[in-house]
C-alpha cells in the first residue's frame, strides 16, 4: 500500500507539475527568453513573473528529489519514510505550488487590468449582445481612425495656407507619445480589415459632419450633424453622460465645422437629442439604439492637448541650415515620395529587411545624436531582442558601405555616427533653395529645378513611419518643397515662362494638394494667357478637394474664390 502511495505522489510530482508549468507558459525555454528580454529592457512585471517561475521550478525540483530519495531508500533498505511524513511534505509542496501559480495568475491579470485602465484609447471587441442602458465602450479602432482623420485634416489645412519659408514646430513629448499611440492603434485596426456596417442613424438636412458615436451590436452608429445643430444628452447617470459628452466634444472640437458643443440638458434649441433608456442610448429623431463611445476626463485632456499642439501657427523657418553640408555625397536617401536609397548615379540599393531602410532613414533625419535606444523606441512599438536590432543594423551597413568605407560607425556603444557621404534629397533641395535666395543667378535656379525634379509624391508615400509624422518631419519636408516650388515659380513668372510656372507649382502640389499659394500662382499664369477655362478648372479642382475634406463652407471669405472673381473680371 505504501509503495502505491509513493508511486502515485511521485508521478504527480514528476509529470503533473511540469505539465502545469508548461501550460502556464513557464517552461525553461520561456524563462531563458524572459531573462534575455530583461537584458535589453527592464520590465518590472516580467522580472516578477520570471522570479516566480524560477521558484515554481525549484519547488518541482525539491519534490522530484524527495521522490528519488524515497525510491533509493526503498531499493537499498527495503523501507521508506512513514506515510504521514511523505504526505505532509507532499501537501506542503502542492500548497506552495498552487499558491505561487495563483499569485502569478493574479499578478498577470491585475497588470493587464491596470494596463487597460491606463490606456487612453482602446479597441472594443464588437460582438452581438443584449443592449444595456449603462453599457459604454472605449472608442473602437474605427472611431480612432475617424478622430485621427479629423485632426490630421485640420493640420493639413494649416499647411495648405502656408507661405514660403515657414516651419512647423514639433509637438510636445506628451502629445507625440499620445499621437503615436493613436496611430499604432489605428494601424492595428487597419491590418485586421474588419468590416464595419453602418445602420440608419440620426440624419439632418444639410449635414456637414458625420461622426461615429457608438456600437449597435457589431455595427457602428454614425450621427450626422448640421452646421447650426446643438446636441443635448439626457441621462440619469451623470458620469456616463459626462464621458459620452467628452467623446462627442472631442469629435466636434476637432472638426473645422463650427458645431455647437454638447448640452447635458434637453432644451428647445437642441436639434439633436440623445437619451438613455432601459435598452441603451437612443437617438430620439431616428430611434436608433446603441452603446456609446466614451472618453475619461484624463483621456480627453490628453486629446485636447494634442489638438492645441497641432493647431499652433507656423513660424518663420530658422536660418541655421549649413549649405556646405552637401559635398561629395555617395548615398542619397530619397524621402520626397516613396522611400528609396540610391547611389550617386541614382541606382536604387536593395535591403534585405524593410526595417533596415527605415533605420537608415531615421538616422539621416536625426544626425545630432542618433542613439540605439531612441532608434528602437521610434521604429518598434514593442521591445525587441538585441539580435533582431543588430541584424537590422548589419543590413544597413551591408547596403551602404562601399569601397571599404564604413559610412555607419559608432561614437560609443549607444551612439551611431552616420557619414556625411549619406544625405537626403531634402538636403539637396534645401541647399538649392539657399543658393537661389542668396545668389539668385540663372544657374542657381537651374539647380533648384533639378532639386525639385526629385519630388515624386507625398513625403514617405506608402510608408507607415509614425515617428516622421509625430516629430513634425513630414510637415517640414512638405513645407520645404512648397518653399522651393514657390521660389522657382516666382522666378519663372518674372521671366514670363508660364510653362515653367505650371511645372514648378505642379511639383509642389505633388507634396500637398490644395495648397492655396500654389493654386493662386497657377490661376495667375492662366490669366496671363487669358485662359478663362484654365482659371475655372483650377477653381473646380480646388473646390472638389475642399468639399471632400471639410465641406468648404467659407466660399465667400475664401482667398482663392476672391482671386478667381478678380481675375475673371479683369480678363
Amino acid at each position: 500500500m505504501k509503495l502505491i502511495r509513493v508511486l502515485t505522489v511521485g508521478t504527480a510530482f514528476l509529470i503533473g507539475i511540469p505539465v502545469g508549468l508548461s501550460v502556464y507558459g513557464l517552461s525553461p525555454i520561456a524563462l531563458f527568453s524572459h531573462f534575455g528580454t530583461l537584458r535589453q529592457i527592464m520590465d518590472v512585471e516580467l522580472l516578477v513573473r520570471s522570479c516566480i517561475s524560477v521558484l515554481l521550478w525549484a519547488v518541482w525540483i525539491y519534490g522530484a528529489i524527495c521522490v528519488v530519495y524515497q525510491a533509493v531508500a526503498l531499493r537499498r533498505h527495503g523501507s521508506i519514510e512513514s506515510s504521514d511524513q511523505i504526505f505532509a511534505k507532499s501537501a506542503a509542496v502542492f500548497v506552495v505550488t498552487v499558491w505561487l501559480l495563483a499569485t502569478q495568475s493574479t499578478l498577470k491579470s491585475s497588470n493587464e487590468g491596470n494596463a487597460i485602465e491606463q490606456s487612453q484609447v482602446e479597441f472594443s471587441t464588437s460582438t452581438q449582445r443584449h443592449q444595456n442602458a449603462y453599457q459604454t465602450l472605449m472608442p473602437s479602432g474605427f472611431a480612432v481612425i475617424a478622430l485621427l482623420s479629423i485632426i490630421e485634416g485640420n493640420h493639413r489645412r494649416k499647411l495648405q495656407l502656408s507661405v514660403s519659408r515657414m516651419y512647423d514646430e514639433p509637438v510636445s513629448n506628451g502629445s507625440r507619445m499620445y499621437w503615436s499611440k493613436l496611430r499604432f492603434q489605428a494601424s492595428a485596426f487597419s491590418h485586421r480589415r474588419e468590416i464595419t456596417q453602418v445602420p440608419e442613424s440620426g440624419t439632418c438636412e444639410a449635414a456637414v459632419l458625420t461622426i461615429p458615436i457608438g456600437m449597435n451590436g457589431e455595427e457602428t452608429v454614425f450621427l450626422s450633424i448640421g452646421e447650426n445643430d446643438q446636441i443635448s444628452l439626457n441621462s440619469p447617470d451623470d458620469r456616463c453622460a459626462e464621458e459620452f459628452g467628452l467623446f462627442l466634444n472631442c469629435c466636434l472640437s476637432s472638426s473645422s465645422v463650427r458645431v455647437k458643443t454638447v448640452n447635458r440638458e434637453t432644451s428647445d434649441s437642441s436639434s439633436v437629442c440623445i437619451s438613455q433608456t432601459n435598452d441603451g442610448w437612443r437617438i430620439d429623431q431616428s430611434g436608433v439604439v446603441f452603446s456609446p463611445f466614451v472618453m475619461r476626463r484624463e483621456e480627453a485632456e490628453s486629446f485636447r492637448s494634442m489638438q492645441l499642439d497641432l493647431a499652433k501657427p507656423l513660424v518663420n523657418r530658422p536660418d541655421d541650415y549649413d549649405i556646405s553640408r552637401i559635398g561629395d555625397w555617395q548615398i542619397c536617401v530619397r524621402i520626397m515620395g516613396p522611400v528609396e536609397v540610391a547611389t550617386r548615379s541614382w541606382e536604387t540599393l536593395r535591403f534585405e529587411r524593410s526595417k533596415s531602410a527605415e533605420l537608415l532613414t531615421w538616422l539621416v533625419m536625426h544626425r545630432e545624436r542618433p542613439t540605439r535606444i531612441a532608434a528602437r523606441t521610434a521604429l518598434w512599438e514593442v521591445s525587441i531582442e538585441d539580435s533582431t536590432f543588430n541584424n537590422v543594423v548589419s543590413g544597413v551597413r551591408r547596403a551602404i558601405n562601399q569601397n571599404g568605407q564604413n559610412l555607419l560607425g559608432k561614437e560609443s556603444n549607444d551612439v551611431f555616427r552616420i557619414g556625411s557621404e549619406v544625405i537626403t534629397d531634402v538636403e539637396i533641395l534645401q541647399t538649392a533653395i539657399e543658393n537661389a535666395e542668396i545668389k539668385g543667378g540663372d544657374q542657381d535656379f537651374l539647380a533648384l529645378r533639378e532639386a525639385l525634379e526629385l519630388v515624386r509624391d507625398l513625403p514617405f508615400a506608402g510608408e507607415n513611419f509614425v515617428w516622421a509624422d509625430t516629430e513634425g518631419i513630414t510637415s517640414n519636408v512638405v513645407l520645404t518643397i512648397i518653399t522651393g516650388a514657390l521660389l522657382l515659380s516666382d522666378f519663372y513668372m518674372s521671366q514670363q515662362d508660364l510653362g515653367g510656372v505650371f511645372w514648378a507649382t505642379g511639383q509642389g502640389l505633388k507634396a500637398l494638394r490644395g495648397h492655396e499659394a500654389l493654386i493662386a500662382m497657377r490661376m495667375k499664369a492662366h490669366a496671363q494667357e487669358r485662359n478663362i477655362s484654365g482659371i475655372n478648372s483650377e477653381w473646380l479642382a480646388y473646390e472638389r478637394l475642399r468639399l471632400a475634406e471639410d465641406q468648404f463652407l467659407d466660399r465667400e471669405s475664401n482667398e482663392i474664390a476672391k482671386l478667381r472673381h478678380s481675375l475673371l473680371t479683369t480678363i
